[in-house]
This record gives structure tokens, C-alpha cells and sequence, in this order.
């Protein structure tokens, strides 16, 4: 057994510089709809390990983004849109080009809960996590519950880099 260790080290680095995996046969049934999921999800997966190389954060933005199937919408310290994650769309009809350079306070509408958004803007402001609930509206004006976790997000030395929230339709 110990003979193949080389070829199997071998074949796995081989096989993760695919772009893309072939499925046995027996397991497209098993496999081929998280397989598909993970193509779609691959841009924002390598977006992702560009943006957090540097952030001394414990999160599993990849975990939230393919399993918990979250929007991850990433700001700089001014609270200005970096990065939307392309799940965003089905979120609330915008897509990633169209929130980009925006502030969050584009999702909110007429009816948006004042409390909430203070909520959210204390604990930015103090610097410490927060999940609410705050109505949201989409693109369309229609509004929806949006469940939000985030997070301030630190470099390595401790400065202040981004926040990072997770949203869901509640």
C-alpha cells in the first residue's frame, strides 16, 4: 500500500488543478446536483479566498455561502459595497454590479424598522457582531425579511479592513 502514495498524491494534485471534475457514472445520482452547486458557486469561491487571505477572521465564509446558501456582501470601513456574492440576485433582483459601490442602506425602504437599522448601526459603530432582522426591499420595490449576521472583519495586525455580513430571506 505504501507504493501508492506517491500516485495518489500525485493524481489528487492533478485532479484539484482541474477546472472542472469528472463524475463516475454511479454517482451523478449522489453527487451531481452538489457538484453542479459548487460550479456555480466557484467564481465567488475564488473571489472569496482572495478577499479574506489577509483577515483574521474564524467564520467559514465557504460554509455560509455553499451549505447555508447565504449572500455574503462585504464593505470597506465606510460601509461602501466591495463584494456581493452572485447569489445575490435571487436574494432581491440587483446583482453584484449593481450593488457595488453603493451603501447597504440601498435595500431599505419606506417601512424599513428605524430601531433596527440603529441596532445595526451601534454595534458598527462599537465594533462587535450583530443579527437582526430588518425588512428589506428588492429591486422590484417588493419587500422581504432579511436575516443578517455580520461581522466586523480585522487584519492580522488588528486594523479594521471590512465588515462582512451573511443574509437570508427569513
Amino acid at each position: 500500500m505504501k507504493d501508492f502514495n506517491g500516485y495518489d498524491e500525485m493524481m489528487a494534485t492533478y485532479y484539484n488543478g482541474m477546472s472542472s471534475y469528472a463524475l463516475p457514472l454511479l454517482s451523478w445520482e449522489f453527487y451531481g446536483e452538489h457538484h453542479t452547486a459548487l460550479e456555480v458557486y466557484k467564481e465567488d469561491i475564488s473571489t472569496l479566498k482572495k478577499l479574506t487571505q489577509n483577515w483574521e477572521f474564524q467564520k467559514d465564509c465557504y460554509k455560509e455561502l455553499i451549505e447555508e446558501q447565504s449572500v455574503i456582501v462585504i464593505t470597506n470601513p465606510n460601509l461602501t459595497i466591495v463584494y456581493a456574492s452572485k447569489n445575490i440576485e435571487k436574494l432581491n433582483g440587483y446583482t453584484p454590479d449593481e450593488v457595488i459601490g453603493n451603501s447597504p442602506k440601498m435595500f431599505q425602504g419606506a417601512h424599513t424598522c428605524s430601531k433596527t437599522s440603529a441596532q445595526v448601526r451601534s454595534a458598527i459603530n462599537n465594533g462587535v457582531p450583530f443579527e437582526v432582522s430588518i425588512l428589506n426591499y428588492r429591486k422590484d420595490d417588493t419587500p422581504y425579511t432579511c436575516s443578517i449576521k455580520g461581522f466586523p472583519v480585522h487584519d492580522k495586525k488588528g486594523k479594521l479592513v471590512n465588515y462582512i455580513a451573511f443574509e437570508k430571506a427569513a
